[in-house]
């Protein structure tokens, strides 16, 4: 065999052996990130995220909002505290609204709530977040404090598991969906030439651990505002905290909670057809 056919064949032969590799590459990439798999539309314990809330936000023309939050929680095993004293609490405060820029005061609102229910959620199998199935209702207990320059207190709520005499109970360890329904009412607000409604950021949680992810949906078309409550006030453009989306009919802002934050508030336009007048935010002495 010439010296000339001999290379012509070595290099056939590398040639082949390339773009077999080439190919099996290819194929590991391919299998490797390939479309992952749907998103679980179950409540079941391997598709919860612990710690998150997710809050719905309804307006009405009568200047009230209807309220509707799934909270999920885990409760630590009984050798990394006692279980059952972490107990749920949704907290209803005043919030901030930034500086009257002609006082230089700090103005802050305080929602009425009303109509309250609390349900524990199951993670059986049949139980899905289009239709979930209900464990039972929830013991609430209320805490009320008067708060300077409102007609009504601020309030705390605790919630827990009802015993067998209907008693409140304690949380057993493992993962927990806790779904509240209320609604807010003096959220319709006049501030500065502007008409909005507006509601205090979420503050719901227990004692175990900080939440790590908030989702408000908010039905409206946007767009969602969130004023800083330490200096004059301005909604300003579209909320920058955490990341905002938008589709037909309501808009969702994503984020997770810091105690650095000096947002309190979100604010957005009322629905067409409010038939009520907007109240004054409180300004403090």
């Amino acid at each position: 065999m010439t010296r000339p056919k001999l290379f012509l064949l070595v290099g056939i032969a590398f040639t082949a052996v390339a773009v077999i590799v080439v190919g099996v590459i290819v194929t590991v990439l391919v299998l490797r990130y390939s479309q992952p798999g749907p998103v679980p539309e179950r409540l079941s314990e391997h598709a919860l995220t612990p710690q998150e809330t997710v809050t719905e936000v309804a307006p009405r023309t009568d200047g009230t909002v209807q309220i509707r939050q799934r909270l999920i929680i885990e409760t630590p095993p009984a050798d990394e505290g006692q279980v059952g004293n972490g107990s749920v609490r949704l907290w209803i405060t005043t919030a901030g609204l930034g500086k009257n820029p002609q006082t230089g005061k700090r103005m802050s609102m305080l929602p009425k709530i009303s109509s309250l229910s609390a349900v524990e959620l199951s993670t059986s199998a049949d139980s899905t977040q289009a239709s979930p199935k209900t464990l039972g209702e929830l013991d609430i207990a209320v805490e009320e404090e008067k708060e300077p320059g409102f007609d009504y207190p601020e309030a705390h709520f605790s919630f827990s598991p009802k015993d067998s005499d209907g008693e409140a109970g304690q949380w057993s360890e493992g993962r927990h969906v806790i779904e509240l329904e209320y609604v807010f009412d003096n959220v319709f607000l006049t501030v500065a030439g502007e008409e909005f409604f507006a509601i205090p950021v979420p503050s719901i949680g227990n004692s175990y651990a900080a939440l790590e992810r908030n989702v408000l949906r908010i039905d409206t078309d946007g767009p969602v505002h969130c004023p800083a409550d330490n200096v004059d006030f301005e909604l300003g453009d579209a909320c920058a905290l955490g990341t905002t989306s938008t589709n037909d009919d309501s808009t969702e802002v994503v984020w997770r909670k810091s105690y650095t934050d000096s947002r309190k508030v979100f604010a957005f336009s009322p629905p067409s057809g409010t038939t009520v007048t907007p109240t004054t935010s409180y300004e403090r002495p």
